[in-house]
């Protein structure tokens, strides 16, 4: 098998020739789009070999730092974000330069933030000295929902077509095969499940409803620690990714709830694969594979890796999980 005839196999749960494996990590801001993109991209796959390249998503979303929240009523003011912005544009560029190189060899998704974290750093942006950061700027915006929800809601109604319109964009004009869709707003503590139904699934699920028209995969990456899945379990994605070491539900576990899809993940984002020893990787790794299986079963971690984390690691785990279940 190829790597996308064994990606293909994996999301179908059908019979592989060795189960797959795919990690990432921020960039460096000189690669956040256009070519430069594309060229640290490339090479980090050839360095890897992983049987999925994730282009990270570090361009911005162009109301950020230009668009200013102050009160609730001024998300009316939100004007839609066409695809010739430039931070739009930029990434497309450096999307199609990595399918033009890489799309016959490998699948290729980009990360799609989903709009209550566009809302969410949108507002952070209008005011960083009352919003050091994004759990300052999170506790803002539902404070807002909670108060005045119609502009808001009008609001996030404007990200949620700007997003589905350029990750559709990111399918069919740059060519990637899907999206790798982080959803934030499972958090237990963070809002109520009935909170999240209004503010946060209703705008989820039309941008994955719209870019699932047309991509080949949705991969699902439900994020944060002490989440509810079931808040996600209605999302129409054929591979979920969360961080079961983070108080969350097991793979297995994670798997009924999603009615059975192929599941990514296994392995710690801060732990063994980063730091080591060898050792506790590779009991890690005989872990996810013991309860798992080789069938339906991506290994990866449960996010987005340090990115001082040595390639090597990355490699050992891609070539321990092929070694073990190689036919």
């Amino acid at each position: 098998m190829n790597r996308i005839e064994r990606f293909r196999a994996m999301l179908l749960g059908h019979p592989v020739d060795h189960v797959p494996a795919g990690f990432w990590f921020h960039f460096e801001p000189e690669y956040y789009g256009g070519q430069a993109m594309a060229q640290r991209h490339i090479e980090f796959y050839r360095q890897t070999g992983f049987d999925l390249l994730k282009v990270m998503n570090d361009t911005g979303y162009g109301p950020v730092g230009s668009f200013q929240v102050r009160e609730p009523a001024d998300w009316l003011k939100l004007e839609p974000t066409p695809i010739s912005e430039a931070h739009f544009q930029s990434h497309l560029e450096g999307l199609k330069g990595i399918v033009d190189a890489l799309g016959a060899e490998v699948p290729i998704i980009t990360t799609a933030f989903n709009p209550f974290r566009e809302a969410v750093v949108t507002l952070q942006a209008s005011d960083p000295e009352r919003y050091p950061g994004e759990p300052e700027a999170r506790k803002a915006l539902l404070e807002q929902l909670r108060r005045e929800p119609e502009p808001v809601l009008e609001g996030l109604q404007v990200i949620a077509d700007d997003l589905a319109r350029f990750y559709r964009a990111c399918v069919v004009e740059a060519g990637a095969g899907g999206i790798y869709f982080s959803a934030k707003g499972g958090e237990r503590d963070h809002m109520t499940d009935e909170e999240h139904a209004s503010f946060v699934a209703p705008f989820d699920l039309h941008v994955l409803r719209e870019v699932g028209q047309v991509a080949d995969y949705l991969v699902g990456h439900f994020c944060g620690q002490s989440l509810n899945l079931e808040r996600f379990a209605e999302y129409p994605v054929n591979l979920a990714n969360w961080a079961y070491q983070s108080n969350n539900p097991s793979l297995q576990e994670g798997k009924v709830i999603f009615g059975g899809v192929s599941i990514l993940g296994g392995l710690d984002e801060r732990g063994p694969l980063v730091y080591g020893p060898r050792e506790d990787l590779q009991r890690e790794i005989d872990q996810a594979l013991a309860e798992m299986g080789a069938q339906g079963f991506m290994l990866g971690a449960g996010c987005t890796v340090p990115s001082d984390t040595p390639l090597d690691n990355l490699i050992y785990a891609r070539q321990a999980i092929a070694e073990a279940t190689g036919l």
